[in-house]
């Protein structure tokens, strides 16, 4: 019986794994997977909204760790344009047109 209680779990998780995409969704869709995959081995048959909610999961465990590697990218070439000293010209661009 302990069994049925955790799918409207699988739902929640694979919900939330996809609206949290990033550090978030990959944990969620990670706890979402591994509570499918347990059901699965004690011989459970995902149906319905666990069913729903384990492909959920997996969708936000990908997209968050694509998510996440974007973020990453995104910091790395803020810091290297920062470091660069390559954002002065849009400083100087907006100096120039602020003051007609």
């Amino acid at each position: 019986m302990e069994q049925r209680n955790n799918q409207p779990n699988l739902l929640v998780f694979g919900i939330l794994s996809l609206v949290l995409e990033t550090i978030p969704g990959i944990i969620l869709g990670a706890i979402g997977r591994k509570k499918g995959n347990q059901y699965i081995a004690q011989g459970g048959t995902l149906t319905g909204a666990a069913k729903v909610g384990y492909i959920l999961s997996k969708v936000g465990l990908i997209l968050g760790i694509i998510g996440t590697i974007f973020v990453v990218i995104w910091v790395i070439l803020i810091i290297a344009g920062v470091a660069s000293g390559g954002f002065e010209e849009i400083n100087d661009a907006m100096e120039v047109t602020s003051s007609f």
